[in-house]
């Protein structure tokens, strides 16, 4: 083999180790600005003014998130912006964690979420885009199955009429 062959044969390995590694983490969506995993999205137009959002919003999170049962759970409100703080298991692993901020932005027939800061918890505490993290693709998956979870429950509550 001649030294220019192995030149190319060494670029490819190169070039294809971090698109599988970018592959890898696509699972979860990444924000285009600041490149940190995260969830975000504003709602469709709903048939409900912002009062009637503010008490289907209050009443999910009493219903889901509970400061007295869970030291990791806190949530406040600024206005018309609510956030709630909260830790998960992965489900199946033993001690491992993602921990996420959830921000929910009410005004009239409409509501933005955004579901940022996703911590993952194994044999330390590290922001989810640090490479330390994990690269494991079932954790990653089961992190993004937690999320969407999250969101689809929110949806739900929102839109309902009871």
């Amino acid at each position: 083999m001649t030294a220019r062959s192995l030149l190319v044969l060494a670029l490819g390995l190169l070039v294809s180790v971090p698109a599988q590694a970018q592959k890898k983490k696509s699972i979860i969506p990444r924000d285009s600005i600041t490149t940190k995993y995260g969830y975000s999205a504003v709602s469709d137009t709903i048939a409900a003014d912002k009062e009637a959002l503010r008490t289907r919003l209050e009443k999910w999170i009493k219903q889901n998130y509970n400061p007295d049962k869970s030291k990791f759970t806190s949530s406040k409100q600024e206005g018309d912006s609510y956030t709630v703080h909260d830790r998960e298991a992965l489900p199946g692993r033993a001690r491992k964690y993602i921990e996420y901020d959830l921000t929910v932005d009410i005004k009239d027939k409409r509501y933005r979420y955004k579901l940022t800061n996703l911590e993952y918890i194994a044999v330390g505490k590290y922001p989810l885009e640090d490479k330390m993290a994990t690269d494991d693709k079932d954790d990653l998956k089961a992190i993004d199955d937690i999320c969407r979870r999250i969101l689809a429950s929110l949806d739900a509550a929102m839109k309902s009429d009871w």
